[in-house]
């Protein structure tokens, strides 16, 4: 019987302790903002806004003048282009942009551009915080998730600057392709 007891009384310290460590790392963590108490009241995912004829419509404009807005350190809190992948390679060649925001954003009227004033201009998309759109080069049938851009030629090179400007054609987030 004494045993008993005193395995309880162990187990009871343990859990304390436990509890307590736990609540003392979650609170440093949260007090340095390494990590976010907000959770997003909306699921993870991309939606597309009513369309004609349930199709997403693909438009290119004419680029906007990069001079003036050629910045390298932009930080977007809305949307980063992630990566380039597959550069050069017309079937694989493909950006990858991210919500990182935390409220909804449309992405009427925003615009993906190079340095050589290729334009891609975004369909009637919603994305959420966290979720994700990938934009292909080639000629495909876009998804709420996957854009493509119909070209016959591969877009991006090394060295190469990748632009995500809003509709009023600001720039949002640049991207060295490397």
């Amino acid at each position: 019987m004494q045993s008993w007891r005193r395995l309880v009384y162990f187990l009871l310290l343990n859990v304390l302790v436990s509890a307590l460590t736990v609540w003392v790392v979650v609170s440093m963590m949260l007090r340095n903002n390494m990590i976010s108490a907000a959770t997003p009241e909306e699921p993870t995912l991309v939606r597309s806004v009513a369309t004609q004829a349930g199709e997403v419509v693909v438009t290119q404009t004419s680029a906007v003048n990069l001079e003036q807005n050629d910045a390298t350190e932009v930080v977007s809190e809305i949307l980063e282009i992630k990566s380039v992948i597959g550069m050069g390679e017309l079937e694989t060649e493909r950006v990858l942009i991210e919500h990182v925001g935390e409220k909804e954003v449309s992405l009427n009227g925003w615009q993906l551009q190079d340095q050589d004033g290729h334009v891609y201009t975004f369909p009637a998309l919603t994305m959420f915080s966290g979720g994700a759109v990938t934009v292909y080069t080639r000629e495909g049938t876009s998804s709420v998730v996957e854009l493509y851009w119909g070209l016959d030629a591969p877009v991006w090179s090394a060295g190469e600057k990748a632009y995500l400007l809003d509709p009023e054609g600001t720039v949002q987030a640049v991207f060295v392709v490397p």
